[in-house]
Formats: C-alpha cells, sequence, structure tokens
C-alpha cells in the first residue's frame, strides 16, 4: 500500500523539511529518472532494407518504443502484449502490457508510487523472465538479499502477488534467468546461472561487486565433488596494514579467499548452474539438469520438448576461458550434468588447445593452461555426449538469449519448427579482460534449424554494428534509430507475427552495465501477401 500526502491542505505549521516537499515532490515526478509509459506506435514506414536485413516477403516495422532494459516479453490467451523491464543499472524492474487494441495497462507495480513511502510489495533486479499461463504472470528476479525467487501476479491487482518459489543461489553473476511452462504437465521451468564465470570467485567477480556484498557466496554443486586440487592465486584486495595476506588463495565451489576443501558436498539440493521445475503453486521443486553456465533462454517446443539457449565461459577472472561458444542445447532431464565448469558450452573437454587463454593472461594465477576442477570419476559424474544433447553453435559471446519456435502459420510456413533465436551481443572489454574482440559478436537475430544445426542470419543490421555504434554520416537520424541494438527475446503472437524485443543501448563500464533509459524498443516482423501467380494463355 503506497502512502498519500494531501500538501496543498497540509497545515502551516508543518516542520521546515516538509514545507519544501511540493518542492521535492515536483523534483521527482519531472526528474530524469521519472519515466514516461512506452507507447505502441501506429503507421510506421518498413524499415528500409539498407540499413536492417530481413527476409524477403516480410515486413519489419518499429512496434513500441521508450523501453528501458528490457528483458522479456510474452503474450497471454486474449492476445494481450507483456512487457518486462529487467531494471538493471538501478532502474527500477517494471511489467506491463498493451491490450491488443494498444491500451497500456500497468502488471507491476501498479499505480504511482513515492519509493521512500512505500512499503508495499516490491521485487528486486534484474527480472530473469516472465511467462504468462492461467491468468497469471509468473516472474523470475531476485529478492532484497539477491536470493532468487519466483513470482506469481495477477492482472486485476486484487490477488496480491504470491512467492512461488524462493531462497535460490543467485547472489552470483546470474541469476534466475528465463521461465518457461510445459504444455504436457503444466510445470514450471527456469534456470538458475552460475554464480562465476568458470567455477572461481575471482577479481572479475569483485569488480562487479557481489563478493563484498555476499562474501560468502560461491558456486553450489548438485552432487558431491571430489576436486582434482588446483588453487589460485590473486592479490587480496582485502588485506590491510592490520593483518591478512597480500595473496588470495582461492578454490573452485569455494568463497572467495578460501581453498582448504579437497571434496565439495552437495549442500542442500538447490545447485548453481542448473535448470529446474516446480508446479505452479511452487511445490515438488525438482533439478532437471545441472553443470549449464547461464541458460538464458528456455522454450517448449509444440511437442512439448525444452530447448535452451546456453552462454559460454569468457575471458576474464581467476580461470579465463578462451572461445567457448554459446549453444542452443535439447533438455532431456534425469538430472543429466552438462559439464560445466569442466566442459565448454558445446560439450567439448576445457582442456582443448582451443579454449586455451594467452599464456600471459593464465599465468598470473598460478597455472599456464586450463585443466579440470573436479575429479569426474570419483563424483560419478558422466562427461556429456553432443549427440543427444547439442543443437547449435553461436560465435563465442555472441549474448545467445531467449528465442522461440516458428509456428504453422501461412507467412512463416517455410520456417516452421525452426528456432529464431535473438542474440544480445558481446560484454567486451569485462567479457574479454580488455582485449579486442575479432568483429562484431551477435547484435542480431538467427534461425536455427534443429535438423541440421545450421544456424543462418534472420534479421540483421547491414554493417553487423548495433545502431549506436553505426556511422551517422548522410543518414537521416530518424531512419538510424530503427536498427537493432541489442535483441534479446523474440515471440510469435497469436496475429501471426513475429516480435523482436530490443534490449536499447548498453555498455560495460567497470565492470558493469550502463544502460540507456528509453532506447529499447519492440520491432514487429508480418508476411506480405504476395499476389497469385499468373500465366499467359
Amino acid at each position: 500500500m503506497y502512502m498519500s500526502i494531501d500538501v496543498h491542505n497540509a497545515p502551516r505549521t508543518l516542520p521546515s523539511a516538509l514545507r519544501f516537499l511540493p518542492f521535492a515532490l515536483t523534483l521527482l515526478l519531472f526528474s530524469p529518472g521519472c519515466r514516461i509509459n512506452p507507447q505502441v506506435l501506429k503507421n510506421q514506414p518498413s524499415i528500409d532494407r539498407a540499413l536492417v536485413e530481413y527476409p524477403p516477403g516480410f515486413d519489419f516495422r518499429p512496434y513500441v518504443k521508450g523501453l528501458t532494459a528490457p528483458c522479456a516479453i510474452a503474450f497471454d490467451p486474449d492476445g494481450s502484449l507483456l512487457v518486462a523491464e529487467s531494471g538493471i543499472d538501478d532502474n527500477d524492474p517494471r511489467i506491463f502490457g498493451f491490450k491488443r487494441d494498444g491500451t497500456f495497462f500497468e502488471v507491476y507495480p501498479r499505480g504511482k508510487s513515492l519509493p521512500f513511502f512505500s512499503k508495499a510489495f516490491r521485487i528486486h533486479a534484474p527480472i530473469g523472465g516472465m511467462v504468462a499461463t492461467g491468468g497469471k504472470v509468473f516472474v523470475t528476479h531476485r529478492d532484497e538479499n539477491g536470493r532468487g525467487r519466483i513470482t506469481a501476479f495477477s492482472y486485476d491487482g486484487k490477488t496480491p502477488p504470491k512467492t512461488i518459489v524462493a531462497d535460490l543461489p543467485a547472489q552470483g553473476d546470474y541469476g534466475i534467468t528465463d521461465i518457461a511452462v510445459s504444455r504436457l504437465n503444466g510445470r514450471l521451468y527456469f534456470g538458475v546461472g552460475a554464480a562465476t564465470n568458470s567455477g572461481v570467485v575471482g577479481l572479475d567477480n569483485l569488480q562487479e561487486g557481489w563478493v563484498k556484498r555476499h562474501p560468502n557466496f560461491c558456486d553450489v554443486p548438485y552432487v558431491d565433488l571430489k576436486l582434482t586440487g588446483f588453487r589460485f592465486d590473486t592479490p587480496n584486495p582485502f588485506a590491510s596494514i592490520f593483518g591478512g595476506s597480500d595473496k588470495a588463495v582461492t578454490g573452485p565451489f569455494q568463497k572467495f579467499g578460501a581453498s582448504d576443501q579437497s571434496g565439495i558436498p552437495r549442500p542442500n539440493g538447490k545447485p548453481t548452474a542448473a535448470i529446474y521445475s516446480c508446479d505452479q503453486g511452487g511445490g515438488d521443486l525438482k533439478v532437471e539438469a545441472h553443470g549449464i553456465r547461464n541458460p538464458a533462454g528456455l522454450t517448449f517446443t509444440e511437442y512439448d520438448t525444452l530447448y535452451m539457449t546456453n552462454q559460454g565461459m569468457e575471458l576474464r577472472g581467476t580461470r579465463p576461458i578462451m572461445d567457448d561458444p554459446d549453444t542452443f542445447l535439447k533438455m532431456v532431464g534425469g538430472e543429466a550434468w552438462y559439464g560445466w565448469p569442466d566442459f565448454s558450452a558445446d560439450l567439448r573437454s576445457i582442456t582443448d588447445e582451443q579454449f586455451q587463454p594467452p599464456r600471459d593472461l593464465a599465468i598470473r594465477y598460478g597455472y599456464p593452461n586450463v585443466r579440470s576442477l573436479i575429479d569426474h570419476a570419483a563424483s560419478h559424474l558422466i562427461p556429456p555426449s553432443p549427440g543427444p544433447l547439442l543443437f547449435g553453435n553461436f560465435r563465442p559471446l555472441a549474448g545467445a538469449s531467449k528465442f522461440d519456435f516458428v509456428p504453422a502459420s501461412p507467412a512463416f510456413r517455410k520456417y516452421r519448427s525452426d528456432a529464431i533465436v535473438a542474440l544480445f551481443g558481446d560484454r567486451a572489454p569485462f567479457a574479454t579482460s580488455g582485449r579486442p574482440t575479432v568483429g562484431p559478436t551477435g547484435y542480431k537475430v538467427v534461425r536455427l534449424n534443429i535438423d541440421s544445426h545450421k544456424v543462418e542470419d534472420f534479421i540483421r543490421n547491414t554493417q553487423e554494428l548495433p545502431a549506436s555504434r553505426l556511422p551517422t554520416k548522410g543518414v537521416d537520424p530518424a531512419k538510424l534509430a530503427n536498427a537493432l541494438e541489442r535483441p534479446i527475446d523474440v515471440k510469435f503472437g497469436p496475429d501471426g507475427a513475429m516480435y523482436v524485443l530490443d534490449f536499447g543501448q548498453m555498455v560495460m563500464k567497470n565492470g558493469h552495465p550502463d544502460v540507456t533509459s528509453g532506447t529499447g524498443k519492440i520491432y514487429r516482423l508480418t508476411g506480405v501477401e504476395q499476389p497469385p501467380a499468373t500465366t499467359k494463355p
């Protein structure tokens, strides 16, 4: 419940601080941080193919503008388009929607609020995913302590938000990710990302900030682990003249500066880097698979088979990994292990030459190359086999995100059952330890054929770069604003059109995302009716 104050009828004997309340409220309402609701765009021209390439026989137009760090879209059974804004970079998480006639409505928060007076229910950033089913909107996010949570929201606001799952290990690099609902059994499936880049808490995590907030947090295994004995040296930022070594020694699956465990017991059945499921009321929580570094997108096929995108390890931290690709994986269940952190995202041993970092980057942490952290046999872990699990590869650092499968609609029939995947783009220089990338990576939408595993560009800027980095000389700024920036989600609507969610402008600064407010948008791709073929008599 939000507190309201009638400042116009307040007594003249108000304390001096409160006399300035009207002025303070004015500043609040008109400050840069005050958001204006996004809007559906009407009568927009098609995007120039000289700027953005998209399939022939289709029309591609901007549909919604004015979003800030959006992360997910979904459709409810009535055809309303739901949008979640993640809340990263000190923005507030939001969930809202547009009815089929374009009418805007709020899901969270509802109504105007003053954050410093509010005692209402709050969710904390980042939102990872969203799905609408059974008259509810299920959203993954963090709580006030950084733990992972799933909350169910109603549309009318009359039913209070309900916590479905709580206390998930989400205080590290990646929190709860995407969420999907099974058509067969109605269960919710969702991902929990890894705490670290490659299994060891390091200075990159200190730069991100969570090591100070949660000094005891680290990756959590699903099974009892027997380690191979490697420990990693870094400068100790917590050393001082009052004591403490200048060197911090950290072991895998242990908090920063701890390295005394040769085995890691399974603590509570809630691992990081895993896929979970539960019923829609939150009961019967299960771990379906583990060893999946960052399952950014989850979607079921029409036959109720679950697939996911997985983002590979990066060239950063105490155990930097070179050229680990992003991938498209099939979920087989049975508590299968997908290999992280000892196997790449495409299920190859991380000891392969391809994944070895530059020697000068590796040696500073005590070893000349990357080796396995876990004794697989002693831990009763079966190395993953690509055959039944791997269905597609993307470039390293491509940022493979959310996706959807092409339905049996007339306009898209030639692509039926293919996956359309949003590639967010890289997070350099943070993800590369300051080293330059070779050409642009991601920043587009691709099509993946499940049978052939072939990946092809579907929608991309003609110059490959994101909109904010395209040359501006001689280009109409209004047209330039229609180019892709960072696609993050794709969904097919009940109207047969394909909707692409673009996160908007973001750069990495000192290990943190720096977001440009209002630059996110939604695009709409529709089929163009072709005239019937004619034959000469």
